[in-house]
């Protein structure tokens, strides 16, 4: 789909980071030395000032030595303009990024014998200050767009992800300003030294738009670009400051909430400019030696909580609310169809197997004898995948018939194995006729060639896909007529959305929520989530809920929406209201047909298709008739070439109505290329269902009832 991105070289500018951490030293600096001058002040009369200072301080705050344990939460701060595509400035830069980390550490402190308040300390611990930074980019490549069927550019977001893990060595001083208050600040340098592959990256891109479109490589919207180890990582020197507080909780032992702010000093790597600081929150044990004095009295215990009245189960219910946002009634349309799927005569398979796939349904002994043609779904892939049952019955139901299975490959699958290759694929499919269906194996032919006898272009990876197949053809013109759907309803609902208002409001905050839509007593349809619910809902019934529409729905009737919401307490409310609804019938009848004919860049209609076509023609118009056609492509090649090729076939399909019934009233005959794809491209058979042209006959019902030919 497009060109790698090679692993992104990181740029960027430090000064003002370098300004940001020199700025909060000068600021610690400053504190630590006014903090200096006053508490060598008060030393000067230190002797009768010890003994009430001793006093006023807990024993915690006093130690002669102090050890303990650090575990903070990082938010890292990454500084760096770099190159999305290493050597293309013009490619775009990545934007600054963040990400979360994590710090533990074991640290000793050792407070100076003249001024007790200060304290030297020293750590050693593990610290993560990983993080990501990432920018969307607007390609100038064009693409097509699978949800309004347009060329559009594609969008990208670059990711550059970094695990950055260090062992963390530091040392530097805590201070103590005040002797009554147990506050304090801390100022360290840190050297973070990386331990083994303890710092690599993982360069990710993946798609922001259109939507629906993947990369082939991985069938997704994300690709990973490039992963493994930072080269030239530096031992990553900073300054940490911090501010914390310290609590009792035990004889000896103290709890300290902390927040802290780290500035680097230097590079992570030395290939190029990244810069990361830190924003963290902890908290830090401290053992204390107790002191020789007596300990503090222990605080008086805590006032009873208040007692507060339990609320009512009811007390909070949310406050729900659901309303229709058009005034337009929901309209079920019911209209009569006769559809003709022409069989696909081929199996496709996976490189290098001979294994059906999973996707073509296959039945046991006993469940083939209750399969019925008449019960195949109503849209052409689906019946597709029953095409082995639909070829099985049909021999039932023809016994001098013969079918020939010719196994292929794609030209470049197994090497001189080929044909051993294409010979399994073919006897994997007379094995389930043969077993399943109880079809004689005499009557089962095997052929086998290299590639199929009308291969599809290998310009592009599908054609491949496309040749490793297995084609079935019969003497015998029923065995793969085509599949005829007579005189079944159809519904549609106009409008196909209904756009809806969901409210709901609750003091405690809100647990759930579930929007159940129903007719009469039947449910349709249940949205629901956790939290508070989406502002708007645009609710789209699918064709097996406009079906179960249609069931209960009278000419003139409603349906129910119920919105239900429930309170984080438990309390729920109910709010219930009904929207116009109809049925009708369609006073036409349709006849369709869609003729899967055409191979790979081909336009040209067969003989048995042609015979196929006139006899769609002879059993579907009428003097009151009127006929649509539509000619389309798959998505593969060039968007001019896709939309000529499509007005071609449906020019030739035309061409033959008309030769059969020149007096046929056509309103309409178009190609249209790529642009509303039916099927799944990223499969064999989706692309073969959307090189089509589909034929549309709507017929007055009278004409039809007196037969008006």
């Amino acid at each position: 789909m497009m060109a790698r991105s090679p692993k992104s070289e990181v740029r960027t500018s430090d000064h003002g980071l370098r300004t940001s951490g020199f700025g909060l030293l000068a600021c610690v600096f400053i504190i630590l030395h006014s903090s200096f001058i006053l508490a060598t002040a008060q030393a000067q009369d230190a002797q009768a000032q010890d003994a009430q200072a001793q006093d006023k301080l807990d024993p915690g705050f006093v130690s002669p030595f102090h050890a303990g344990f650090r575990s903070q939460y990082l938010e890292n701060l990454h500084r760096t303009t770099a190159q999305i595509l290493t050597g293309c400035p013009e490619c775009g830069t990545f934007s600054n990024g963040t990400g979360a980390g994590y710090l533990f550490e074991a640290f000793g402190e050792v407070p100076f014998n003249f001024l007790r308040r200060l304290n030297l300390m020293f750590s050693v611990g593990f610290v993560e200050r990983g993080g990501a930074f990432g920018q969307a980019i607007t390609d100038e490549l064009p693409i097509l767009d699978p949800n309004t069927n347009t060329y559009v550019h594609l969008t990208r977001q670059h990711t550059f992800t970094a695990s950055l893990k260090y062992i963390n060595v530091s040392g530097g001083v805590r201070f103590t300003p005040l002797s009554q208050y147990a506050g304090y600040v801390a100022a360290r340098l840190d050297a973070g030294i990386p331990a083994g592959r303890s710092t690599s990256y993982t360069q990710t891109e993946s798609i922001l738009s259109p939507q629906g479109v993947t990369y082939p490589q991985t069938n997704t919207t994300s690709l990973t670009d490039g992963q493994g180890t930072i080269a030239g990582v530096n031992t990553l020197f900073g300054i940490t400051g911090t501010v914390g507080w310290e609590f009792p909780i035990g004889p000896a032992l103290t709890a300290s909430p902390e927040l802290s702010y780290y500035v680097p000093l230097n590079s992570v790597s030395t290939n190029y400019p990244w810069h990361v600081s830190s924003i963290s929150a902890g908290i830090a044990l401290r053992w204390n030696e107790p002191p020789k004095s007596a300990p503090a009295p222990p605080p008086p215990p805590p006032a009873p909580p208040p007692i507060v009245e339990r609320e009512g189960a009811n007390a909070f219910a949310p406050n729900v609310s659901v309303a229709s946002l058009t005034s337009q009634p929901l309209h079920i349309i019911e209209t009569t169809v006769t559809e003709t799927f022409p069989i696909l005569p081929y199996i496709f398979f996976d490189s290098a197997s001979a294994v059906v796939p999973d996707r073509y349904a296959r039945l046991s002994r006993e469940e083939t004898t209750r399969f019925r043609e008449r019960d195949l779904p109503h849209r052409s892939l689906e019946s597709y995948y029953q095409l082995l049952n639909v070829i099985g019955s049909r021999m039932q139901a023809n016994p001098s018939a013969t079918l020939t299975i010719n196994g292929t490959t794609d030209g470049r699958e197994a090497g001189d194995s080929a044909s051993v290759l294409a010979r399994t694929r073919a006897l994997s499919v007379k094995q389930y006729l043969s077993s399943g269906w109880n079809i004689s194996p005499t009557r089962l032919r095997i052929t086998t060639s290299q590639t199929p006898h009308n291969p599809s272009s290998t310009q592009y990876e599908q054609g491949f896909e496309e040749n490793r197949r297995v084609e079935l053809s019969s003497d015998n013109d029923q065995i793969l007529a085509p599949i005829v759907h007579e005189r079944f309803r159809e519904e549609s609902a106009v409008p196909d959305s209904l756009p809806l208002a969901l409210s709901a409001t609750s003091k405690l905050g809100l647990r759930d929520w579930q929007l159940s839509i129903l007719a009469h007593r039947t449910t349709v349809q249940e949205l629901s989530g956790n939290g508070a619910p989406p502002a708007n809902i645009l609710w789209k019934p699918d064709e097996g809920q406009i079906e179960a529409l249609a069931k209960e729905l009278g000419p003139k009737d409603s349906i129910q929406l119920a919105f239900r919401a429930a309170a984080l307490n438990g309390s729920e409310t109910i709010d219930t209201i009904s929207v116009p609804a109809s049925k009708s019938s369609n006073p036409f009848e349709l006849s369709r047909l869609s003729l899967i004919v055409f191979d790979f860049d081909q336009a040209t209609i067969d003989t048995q298709n042609q015979h196929m076509i006139s006899q769609f023609v002879a059993k579907s118009f009428y003097p009151s008739s009127t006929a649509t056609i539509v000619g389309s492509t798959d998505a593969l090649g060039e968007l001019v070439h896709n939309q000529e090729l499509s007005t071609q076939r449906a020019d030739n399909v035309r061409n033959l109505i008309l030769a059969d019934k020149p007096d046929a009233h056509i309103t309409s005959t178009k190609g249209i290329g790529p642009s509303d794809l039916l099927y799944d491209n990223h499969l064999p058979e989706g692309r073969y269902y959307c090189r089509t042209v589909k034929v549309e006959v709507s017929t007055p019902l009278e004409s039809i009832l007196t037969g008006q030919r």
